[in-house]
């Protein structure tokens, strides 16, 4: 198949949308009541400043595809940074579809292009953010892009049988003072200090440790967010936090995030973040969720097999390329 390639501009939307649109009609449920049509999806993305956007037609002028990317930047200091290379580009949900029949031939003709740019501007780390589909994600393998991170859904539902009780093990609703919020903040650090080891290997730069601490001041002060502290004689030793999930083509509304979850090292596999995750949903229920998200690294020991065990099915994957640092 021979293909044309050239920049992704506004009229290129509405074949661009029929599509996307294709594509996310087939992609994972539960999906919002009211999702946004590609059209809306594409119209935000090539508004962004600096996108690096493409489409490629083949023989007769057949639209078969686009691609465009978004550049990321974060501060040191910003905690985005702990779970993502602070120079790096974006393929975000809306940011692809391609024409079945020639998936990988049409991906890998858009991304020669898109990525050329991209290295243009030292930027080496490139992700994608698709829905958990294996056949779109399998095109994407085939360029040299891993799985990086999992986003799952799990239904709340009332409240079943409960878990069984650790001994000595209370919990408690967090509340919006200094105190809890510097333990909030305290375990944040904790856990994500956990992603520097094998295998997720990713660093964790201080400045952006620090900046947890301080993060959840706001979540902790919204009545559609909650945080349990786990504790046991005296020590603290784990806690969950609950926050309605950004909008997403990938999530139904509304949803809750399981934004943050630890358990210290010494007491896990004993139940305790089964009984957290338990008290959360009850309370999700009671306050109008009928679902709750969380992410996880694909390559944890711990998170890529205890979230799906306890519930949490796949809606949308990170995919990650790491170029050669010996480019710059």
């Amino acid at each position: 198949m021979t293909l044309a390639t050239a920049p992704l501009t506004a009229e290129h939307i509405p074949q661009a949308a029929v599509l996307l649109d294709r594509w996310y009609s087939r992609a994972a449920r539960p999906r919002p009541a009211v999702p946004p049509t590609g059209e809306e999806l594409l119209a935000k993305i090539i508004a962004e400043p600096y996108a690096e956007a493409a489409c490629a037609r083949a023989g007769g002028g057949v639209f078969a595809g686009y691609l465009a990317a978004l550049p990321l930047d974060l501060a040191p200091e910003d905690p985005e940074v702990l779970d993502s290379h602070p120079r790096s580009a974006l393929v975000p949900f809306g940011g692809h579809a391609l024409r079945s029949g020639r998936e990988t031939e049409t991906l890998r003709a858009l991304y020669t292009v898109v990525a050329e740019r991209l290295v243009a501007q030292r930027r080496l780390v490139h992700y994608v953010d698709l829905p958990a589909d294996e056949s779109a994600a399998m095109a994407w393998f085939r360029l040299g892009f891993g799985l990086a991170q999992v986003r799952g859904l799990m239904p709340v539902k009332p409240r079943g049988r409960q878990p069984r009780g650790v001994e000595a093990l209370t919990i408690r609703r967090a509340g919006t003072g200094e105190l809890d919020l510097d333990r909030i903040g305290r375990m944040a650090a904790e856990a994500a200090r956990q992603q520097q080891r094998s295998a997720v290997f990713l660093p964790q730069p201080e400045p952006a440790l620090a900046a947890l601490r301080k993060r959840y001041a706001v979540t902790l002060g919204d009545p559609r967010s909650a945080a349990w502290v786990a504790a046991r004689r005296g020590e603290e030793i784990g806690m969950v936090l609950l926050a309605r999930a950004e909008p997403s083509p990938v999530l139904p509304e509304p949803c809750a995030e399981l934004s943050l979850a630890y358990v210290a090292p010494s007491a896990r596999g004993e139940g305790i973040s089964r009984i957290l995750l338990a008290t959360a949903l009850a309370w999700a229920f009671d306050n109008g969720y009928r679902n709750i998200t969380a992410r996880w690294h694909a390559a944890s020991p711990v998170a890529a097999g205890h979230w799906p065990a306890v519930g949490f099915k796949p809606v949308a994957y990170r995919l990650q390329r790491v170029l050669d640092p010996r480019l710059h």
